[in-house]
């Protein structure tokens, strides 16, 4: 079909001017061809030469978290075995609270102004039942497992649930991007604690994966945002020190901040407050990128609230002698019949948005966090495990799916080598199919096969062969691009012929 080779030819030009995001499956309309254009799975493949992966948990350790923490507790070792099944990369695993004071406030309950956890990394032993099969050695502050060298006792499993119970005694006004960013130096505010030292490697991947209930709340260090003196009532001009003020500063609802002293909503679009007191997520992004010279290294995640619904109830007791009455305060977004609740994550979803396919989100109103777990672990074993293509793979000829074990048909993908050097420069270059070279070729190829029920089950596998091992690159990705089957309505006139 004419259109639908045109749509082909400009998706080829399109992949050699970007790299794909992680772990995407996008459709993308490039021309208006008559069915809709085929889909595109594009993803992003790390080679063998770099499985390094640092990964940053940030718990929230709030009052509001208690009904959660049994519950984290006895999903957390989901996490670290799917991660044993890759098999385990070569990866450092540490721990941080969401506790960052509350600025230079001195009456924020449950808080200080000496900066909380300061972002230091969380790793004495939490709990006597768990820690007895397994903790970190005397002198670490964060798992580390390399080459099959690991610096705890027993199993990973044990000993990060060890160390990730951090309980639910921390500051009520919550400063997760505040908190990651410290304890990665990337805030401006100097480097990273000293605690946290030789955590993060220049060239491995970054995960950062924030498990809380409510939306961030992060402050400058030296805010006084929180202060409960000068604003005690909804009458002021930050209304009463809760936690609902990190709703009235934090956020723009349908094109305002959400009322300060009566319900609203509920809201059909709620967004961070970018010109408001709290960090920018705009610059919390930028501080992250900022880490690699390779933003794509870069993953998040987050078991939170939905951002929505976002409905604000005017039921809350106040905690004074408010003339006013009751106080506003955000609905939760999300329940769960044990108790369990989360708020809109109004900054969070923001955040992850910003990351675009490379950002995951899990709701933490479940039954169970082990699939929430499973889920972002199996997100990683994507980048550094199997290398899965899904979808029904088309042909390189128009109008016509591939025939696996036909000599003569041959799947639509091409494939992009990213090198990375020493200093940071990307060189790229493109990965000839196999089929196209003669059968005892040293040339780096590709191919692609059906997956096992082990790896890629129902799916496709890439594979490549005559890389060279020894290659003197700091790392190297691989971009694929394949079409694969997408049909219109049936009884749609010039569909493709395999379309019913």
């Amino acid at each position: 079909m004419k259109g639908l080779s045109i749509w082909r030819a400009t998706r080829w030009v399109a992949l050699a001017a970007t790299i794909p995001a992680l772990w995407a499956c996008t459709a993308r309309k490039l021309a208006e061809p008559s069915p809709e254009p085929n889909k595109s799975f594009v993803g992003t493949f790390q080679q063998t030469l770099n499985r390094d992966i640092d990964i940053l948990f940030m718990v929230d350790n709030s009052s509001s978290m208690l009904p959660l923490q049994a519950k984290l507790k006895k999903n957390f070792p989901a996490f670290m075995d799917v991660l044993k099944s890759l098999p385990l990369p070569n990866v450092h695993i540490a721990v941080v609270s969401s506790d960052l004071g509350a600025g230079k406030s001195t009456d924020a309950p449950g808080c200080n102004n000496t900066g909380g956890d300061q972002g230091k990394f969380q790793f004495a032993p939490k709990d006597p039942a768990i820690c007895a099969n397994a903790q970190l050695n005397a002198g670490q502050h964060f798992i580390s497992n390399i080459n099959g060298m690991a610096n705890y006792s027993g199993d990973i499993s044990d000993a990060f649930s060890c160390i990730a119970g951090l309980g639910d005694s921390g500051c009520g006004l919550e400063h997760q991007f505040g908190s990651v960013l410290r304890a990665l130096g990337a805030d401006g505010n100097g480097g990273a604690p000293v605690e946290n030292a030789n955590f993060l490697r220049s060239g491995a991947y970054l995960a950062v994966i924030l498990i809380t209930n409510e939306d961030d709340c992060s402050a400058p260090i030296n805010s006084d945002v929180f202060n409960g003196q000068t604003s005690q009532y909804v009458s002021d001009p930050l209304g009463p020190l809760v936690s609902y003020r990190c709703n009235f500063v934090g956020h723009i609802c349908d094109g305002a901040p959400p009322p300060k002293s009566s319900a609203g909503g509920p809201y059909k679009m709620c967004v961070s407050n970018e010109t408001g007191p709290l960090l920018h997520v705009a610059d919390v992004v930028a501080g992250l990128k900022g880490l690699k010279t390779d933003p794509s290294k870069i993953l998040v995640a987050a078991i939170t609230g939905p951002p929505l619904p976002y409905e604000v109830t005017d039921d809350y007791t106040p905690t004074n002698n408010d003339p006013a009455g009751n106080w506003p305060q955000v609905k939760h977004s999300c329940t769960q019949a044990d108790g369990t609740y989360a708020d809109p994550s109004v900054r969070i979803w923001q955040w992850l948005q910003a990351f675009q396919t490379s950002g995951v989100f899990e709701s933490i109103c479940s039954d169970s966090f082990t699939p929430a777990l499973q889920g972002i672990a199996d997100a990683i074993g994507k980048k550094l495990g199997s290398q899965c293509v899904e979808g029904t793979i088309l042909d390189t000829t128009d109008d016509a799916l591939w025939a696996e074990g036909n000599a003569n048909s041959h799947p639509d993908c091409t494939v992009t080598d990213h090198n990375y050097n020493s200093a940071g420069t990307r060189i790229d270059s493109t990965v000839p199919p196999c089929y196209t070279l003669p059968a005892n070729t040293t040339t780096l190829c590709w191919e692609l096969a059906a997956g096992t029920a082990a790896a890629c089950n129902g799916q496709h596998t890439m594979t490549f062969k005559n890389r060279d091992p020894n290659a003197a690159t700091s790392h190297i990705d691989s971009s694929v691009a394949c079409s694969v089957k997408v049909c219109p309505p049936a009884g749609t006139a010039n569909a493709p012929a395999y379309c019913p």
